[in-house]
């Protein structure tokens, strides 16, 4: 239910931990409520992010032009990807170096409860499934942080969403990647969902309408990769504010893979793209 207040709410606001991702021996800005609201405010509208961050936070600059409401925690929730040779393959396995203290819903402004689009985006269980249902606004989730756990170490594992049955229906949107997902439980969330996006990288994403009734395969706007991360919150930020506009799932799930595609050809948020990039691109692969 929407709270009342005579405060003006953003346009689009996005809930979940703002993270540093070690690259190349960098601290990079990083977490999907940065890359999404990033992409907001690049498309001109009013942005804002509820967050919990550590002292050791230093990359406002980047945040220039976002509203911020956020708790102060000891540590930046970190994270470090490490690569290992199997066989004549590479994997790559995340871990966590430090984590904040979970995001408190009173440290979201009351009038932000108002928000025309909301993204719940956690990396790493700092929010209740609850919050899901505080908000009336078009409302999208990608559940990777309910999809992890922290095991040996600080490594990233897979888990099962145990809350899934309770909250999957009560929202819009639905964004998952192949990497964070039990290949089992897809077609379950697929059910469950008004409208689902599994994306599988440079092979494109597919996209569930209708708890399953129409299925569609999206293709990837194939650009040199430098580094993949935050693409697919990209992915889900721009579906959201192109269906708020349209409410055509095909068509925004196009302008979405077409933004995503800026996000891989650099590093960090410098590649989240503006409005008529994605636009003129779109415009270059139709003609």
């Amino acid at each position: 239910m929407k709270k009342k207040s005579s405060a003006k709410p953003p346009y689009f606001l996005s809930l979940g931990f703002i993270t540093y991702d070690l690259y190349n021996n960098k601290r990079i800005i990083g977490g999907a409520s940065a890359y999404s609201a990033i992409l907001a405010r690049n498309f001109g509208v009013d942005s804002a992010i509820a967050t919990s961050i550590g002292k050791d936070f230093e990359d406002f600059d980047a945040l220039k032009g976002i509203r911020l409401a956020y708790q102060m925690s000891e540590w930046t929730t970190t994270f470090v990807n490490k690569t290992f040779k199997k066989n004549i393959s590479e994997k790559r396995v995340q871990y966590v170096t430090s984590i904040a203290d979970r995001i408190r819903e009173e440290t979201i402004p009351v009038e932000w409860f108002n928000a025309e689009i909301v993204y719940i985006c956690p990396v790493s269980n700092e929010l209740e499934e609850g919050m899901i249902k505080r908000f009336d606004s078009v409302v999208g989730v990608a559940p990777q942080g309910w999809l992890r756990s922290i095991g040996e170490g600080g490594r990233i594992e897979k888990k099962k969403w145990e809350k899934a049955d309770e909250f999957l229906s009560a929202v819009d949107f639905v964004i998952v990647s192949d990497e964070d997902v039990f290949e089992e439980d897809v077609p379950k969330y697929v059910e469950l969902s008004n409208i689902f996006v599994l994306t599988r990288g440079r092979k494109g994403a597919e996209l569930y309408c209708d708890r399953g009734k129409r299925h569609e395969h999206i293709p990837a706007f194939e650009r040199k990769e430098v580094d993949a991360t935050g693409a697919g919150d990209v992915f889900g930020a721009a579906f959201l504010l192109r269906y708020h506009e349209t409410r055509d799932a095909i068509k925004s799930a196009i302008f979405a893979s077409c933004a995503a595609s800026f996000v891989v050809e650099k590093e960090g948020v410098k590649g989240v793209p503006y409005r008529e990039e994605v636009n003129e691109r779109i415009l270059n692969v139709s003609a």
